[in-house]
C-alpha cells in the first residue's frame, strides 16, 4: 500500500513536470543527443577507416568519453524532473497543498524519488540499447567486426555508477529544495555533481604511452573509482535527506 501511494505521487509529479515546456523538450533533446553523437562518430569512423586495427585503436582512445557521456545524459533528466518535483512545486505555489496531504513523509519522499528515477533509468537503458545495436549495424555494414560500444568496462560503469548517481542526484535535490527558491538555482547546484563523471574521462588518458595506446585496465580502475565516489555521495546525501526531510519544516518555508 505504501509503495502504491508513492507510485501515485510519482505519476502526478512526472505528469506535472512534463507540462513544463523546457522540461518536456529538454528530455527529448537530451535523450537523443547521446546516442546520436555516438552513432554519428562510429558511422563516420566505420565508413572512412579501411583498417580494422586502426579503427580499434581509435575506438580505444574514444572509450573513456563514450560511457560518461551516456551517464551524463541520464543524470541531467533526473535533475530536471527532481527540481520540478520539489523546488518547482514551491515556485508554482503547489507545494503547500501537497505537503498537507495524509501521506507519510516516507511515502512522499519515495514518490518524489521515483518520479525522476524511473524515466532516467529508462533513458539510460534506452541510450545503451540504441548505441550498442546501432554500432553493431554500422560496423558490420561497413565490413568491420562487431564491437561493444560502449565496451564491457563502459557497460559496467553505466549499469553501476549510473543508477547510484541518479539516486544521489535525487537526494541532493531534496536537500537543496529547502535552500533555494527557484528551479534554475537548483539546476546550478545539482549540475556540480555531474563533474564526477569527468573522472573516467581523464584517468585512462593519463596512462597513454608514447605510441598512443591506453592501458585497458585503466578503464576498469577509473570505473571502480567513480563507483566508489558515487556510493559515498549516495550514502551521505541520502543519510542527510532522510534526516532533514520534514513536511512541517517545508510547509513553514512556503
Amino acid at each position: 500500500m505504501t509503495l502504491a501511494k508513492s507510485v501515485i505521487v510519482a505519476k502526478t509529479d512526472l505528469k506535472m513536470a512534463l507540462q513544463v515546456s523546457y522540461v518536456r523538450y529538454g528530455l527529448i533533446v537530451i535523450a537523443a543527443v547521446g546516442p546520436v553523437m555516438i552513432l554519428a562518430i562510429v558511422g563516420l569512423l566505420a565508413f572512412t577507416t579501411t583498417s580494422t586495427m586502426e579503427l580499434m585503436v581509435v575506438m580505444q582512445l574514444m572509450g573513456p568519453t563514450i560511457s560518461p557521456m551516456l551517464g551524463i545524459v541520464a543524470i541531467i533528466p533526473a535533475s530536471l524532473i527532481a527540481a520540478n518535483a520539489l523546488v518547482g512545486e514551491r515556485e508554482q505555489n503547489t507545494l503547500e497543498p501537497l505537503l498537507c496531504t495524509p501521506l507519510t513523509d516516507r511515502e512522499l519522499l519515495v514518490g518524489k524519488v521515483l518520479s525522476s528515477f524511473i524515466p532516467s533509468i529508462i533513458l539510460l537503458l534506452g541510450s545503451l540499447l540504441i548505441s550498442e545495436v546501432g554500432s553493431f549495424i554500422l560496423l558490420t555494414t561497413a565490413g568491420h567486426p562487431a564491437m561493444l560500444i560502449p565496451d564491457a568496462a563502459g557497460l559496467f560503469f553505466l549499469l553501476t555508477s549510473g543508477p547510484v548517481m541518479i539516486l544521489a542526484m535525487n537526494a541532493i535535490m531534496i536537500l537543496i529544495s529547502g535552500k533555494v527558491k527557484r528551479v534554475y538555482e537548483a539546476y546550478q547546484v545539482s549540475g556540480a555533481s555531474v563533474m564526477i563523471f569527468i573522472i573516467p574521462m581523464i584517468l585512462p588518458l593519463m596512462t597513454m604511452d608514447p605510441s598512443g595506446m591506453i592501458d585497458p585496465n585503466s578503464f576498469w580502475f577509473s570505473s571502480m573509482i567513480t563507483l566508489l565516489i558515487a556510493l559515498v555521495l549516495f550514502v551521505v546525501s541520502w543519510g542527510l535527506a532522510f534526516g532533514r526531510f520534514n513536511r512541517d519544516t517545508m510547509v513553514s518555508r512556503v
